[in-house]
This record gives C-alpha cells, sequence and structure tokens, in this order.
C-alpha cells in the first residue's frame, strides 16, 4: 500500500475544512489576476484567474494577520522543446491560498505579504515538452511573496515557486517545477 496517497487525501482534506464551514460565502469575485512564467520542459506558462476572499483572519492582533483566499486559474503552457511530447496543455485549477500579510494593504500604503497554498489542478494532455505527467488529475504546492499597494490595497503583485505533479498516483511522475509573476486587481 503506498502511503503517500491517503496522506495527501487527508492533507488537502484538513486544508479546504481549515477555512471554515462557508468558505465560498457569497460567492463573489473579489480579484482578477493574470500570470506568465517559466517551467522544466522550456514551458511557458500563461494563467487568468479569479479570487475569492474568504471571511476569516486568524493571528491579527499586530500589525500582521492571517487569511486566504480560493484562487480558480485558467491556463495554458507551451513548450517549443521536443522530446514526444505536446506542445501545449491546458489547466484548470482550483486552489486554498493562506496568506500572511501585513495590515497596512487598506491604508494605500505598500503591504508585504508571504502566501503558500495546495491545491487540485486538471491537466490536458498530460505531457510537455520533454516532462510527462501520466494523469490528468495533479496536485499544485506554491508558495509566494509579493506586495500589495494603491488605495485600498487595489494591486497585487507576486512572485510563487510552484510545484506541480501527480504525487506518484500514476507513473512515470515527472513533475513539473514553475516560477511565475502575477498581477493582480482587487475590487
Amino acid at each position: 500500500m503506498n502511503i503517500k496517497r491517503p496522506a495527501w487525501a487527508g492533507f488537502l482534506l484538513l486544508m479546504v475544512s481549515s477555512v471554515g464551514a462557508q468558505p465560498f460565502e457569497g460567492i463573489t469575485v473579489d480579484s482578477l489576476s493574470f500570470s506568465l512564467g517559466q517551467g522544466q520542459g522550456d514551458a511557458d506558462i500563461y494563467r487568468i484567474g479569479m479570487q475569492n476572499n474568504w471571511s476569516r483572519s486568524w493571528f491579527s492582533e499586530g500589525d500582521w494577520h492571517v487569511s486566504g483566499y480560493w484562487n480558480l486559474e485558467a491556463g495554458h503552457w507551451h513548450s517549443n522543446k521536443r522530446g514526444g511530447h505536446e506542445d501545449n496543455v491546458f489547466e484548470l485549477a482550483l486552489t486554498p491560498v493562506f496568506r500572511l500579510e501585513q495590515k497596512s494593504a487598506n491604508t494605500g500604503h505598500i503591504s508585504p505579504y508571504l502566501e503558500g497554498g495546495i491545491g487540485l489542478h486538471l491537466i490536458g494532455p498530460t505531457s510537455i515538452g520533454d516532462r510527462s505527467l501520466s494523469s490528468a488529475f495533479q496536485l499544485g504546492s506554491h508558495v509566494g511573496a509579493g506586495i500589495r499597494f494603491g488605495e485600498q490595497g487595489k494591486y497585487d503583485l507576486g512572485y510563487r515557486y510552484q510545484h506541480i505533479s501527480n504525487s506518484s498516483l500514476d507513473q512515470p511522475n515527472d513533475g513539473l517545477d514553475l516560477h511565475t509573476i502575477s498581477f493582480g486587481m482587487n475590487y
């Protein structure tokens, strides 16, 4: 029995349930984002996304607090590298993201943040450049940093390091490491 499978499933269940009983309260789009970046297999990454902020925050006693949001993204990966695999991959991803952020974001000052998340990705086809991901179901984990700025923290500029793989649920599992820059507008 592969212990990785139940461990990942349990961890994802914990992540989703920890955001509270009503994570999609109001189901509004609070911000829109555009990301671009590079990944292994000579992959260029392009994504558009929409975010729904959680109504909860934690550890909010000082100048910083932990909050989060749901991130729904659609993406296109393109590679010019040949290796018997596809040139284009399309993805749809849903990720709960936890963010440690300075509270000054809503005062018009520059507000730094750190964030991380683990989410579900559906991709097709399942290979790009010289990388084989084996299945349409993937897990994506990321850590990132950035700043919010402008009136009421309207703009968001961030960097993410992300790893996408099928968590050894299928073989081969080459995985893919990505570096992306994103720009978002909060409403």
